[in-house]
């Protein structure tokens, strides 16, 4: 018995040696041997249900053989709610992805990401302009915390078939308004379970403000631009009263998906975030398709692109925030921007090859457009939400208000003068 208390007591005390020796800097994180192998924790959603990770992270693996990389997948449901609660418990996680800048918003106010200033400033290879401004729009507090894995542009998808069919004129750049609402009316045929829509505007507020955010005119973060939202609800509820898009109501309540109304044809235009290019190359073969830039109440053409983005960070608690890094400059580099293209999902990171992939796309998918890249590689991306610390808070007061102007419950003014009274309220607690 008192040999075996001995041998514990020996391998305890080897242990803790190959524990210090294998630690530095004071900052909590590992510092691996040369020739260790490690392993990274990432955390992410739909690791299962789409390729493009694994191809991505499969490929990092093999450039950077010491580094091995353990997924931690959660639901995309509750992503953003999950990621907050395991970090409050100190979760290992060294790679965070985020489902957008709300959440992102909310991790850093609690402490549970880094800041990448340092890693960006003393990293040569990293080169920030490939990201067409978004590094710099991921800043909260003179600080950067998350690198773009992806990013979206929110265009018009049509379906070229029923325009060719009806005998009118595709959607252009620069419409404003009202010419998209009379194109829309023009489209719209039919009754009951054969009407076909001259637009579909789904449920979400970014269906309606990301009109008036593409030009600026509207920010998310700023109450004194939500009197800019009043002529876009009043013409998208004046479609919703003709019967050019579908009921607010109806959609909300039957949780009818955007991708379908465009698939089964009952649609002629879409908003929607260029995600969809990827649906579409892969899901539709009979009829073919096209996009434009968004209307807006001016008539603004091709100039900005506005969407979502896909921030990548690192973990507050994690143990190898310089493989994190190596991984974050991968997934969102160059290599990891290919795949994503290959895919038919817009990348955080922007280059020629990037957007040749884009531009080669009718050579793989024959009811695909060309030129693709023209609403991809613009001068300025504008973040759909800016980066604010009670984001997460803004977006629920949008959400209610939206719903109660969209049901009718208020009027647009009201609507609107709701959500100015809220978030002011909010932002001066």
């Amino acid at each position: 018995m008192k040999k075996h208390k001995i041998t514990a007591m020996i391998l305890a005390a080897t242990l803790s040696l190959s524990l210090l020796a294998s630690c530095g800097g004071g900052d909590g994180t590992t510092k691996p041997a040369g020739d260790e192998e490690v392993t990274i924790r990432v955390t992410l959603w739909d690791y299962s249900n789409l390729a493009y990770y694994k191809t991505i992270f499969d490929a990092f693996k093999v450039a950077n053989p010491k580094v091995n990389v353990d997924v931690v997948e959660f639901a995309a449901d509750e992503y953003d709610n999950t990621i907050v609660t395991q970090l409050a418990g100190k979760q290992d996680f060294d790679v965070v992805f985020t489902k957008g800048t709300p959440a992102l918003s909310a991790l850093i106010e609690q402490g549970h990401i880094l800041a990448l200033n340092d890693l960006i400033d003393n990293d040569t290879a990293f080169d920030k302009g490939k990201y067409l401004g978004l590094i710099d729009q991921l800043a909260l507090n003179d600080k950067t915390y998350g690198v773009p894995f992806r990013k979206d542009n929110n265009l018009i998808y049509y379906n070229k078939t029923l325009f060719d069919q009806a005998g009118v004129a595709y959607p252009e750049d620069g419409m404003t308004m009202e010419e998209y609402h009379a194109l829309a009316a023009k489209m719209t045929t039919g009754e009951g379970n054969d009407k076909v829509y001259g637009a579909h505007v789904h449920t979400w507020p970014s269906n309606v403000y990301n009109f008036a955010r593409r030009v600026e005119a509207f920010n998310f973060t700023d109450p004194s631009t939500y009197k800019n939202l009043i002529p876009y609800y009043e013409e998208v509820l004046a479609m919703q009263e003709e019967g050019v898009i579908q009921d607010y109501g109806s959609l909300s309540a039957s949780k009818i998906h955007y991708s379908g109304v465009m698939y089964n044809q009952q649609a002629a235009m879409l908003q929607i975030g260029t995600w969809f290019t990827n649906m579409l190359a892969e899901n539709v073969t009979d009829f073919d398709w096209g996009v434009c830039s968004l209307p807006n109440v001016d008539g603004a053409g091709n100039e900005n692109a506005i969407g979502a983005v896909t921030p990548v960070s690192i973990g507050g608690y994690g143990k190898y925030n310089d493989q994190a890094w190596e991984f974050i400059k991968y997934a969102c580099g160059e290599e990891g921007a290919a795949v994503l293209a290959g895919a038919g999902i817009v990348p955080g990171y922007s280059s020629d090859k990037i957007n040749a992939i884009f531009d080669d796309l009718p050579n793989t998918k024959p009811n695909a457009p060309e030129g693709l890249s023209k609403y991809l590689d613009l001068e300025k991306y504008v973040v759909e939400q800016p980066m604010h610390a009670k984001g997460k808070a803004i977006d629920t007061i949008i959400n209610e208000q939206h719903s109660a102007i969209m049901t009718k419950s208020v009027s647009v003014e009201e609507g609107v003068q709701g959500m100015f009274d809220r978030v002011t309220e909010l932002l001066n607690g």
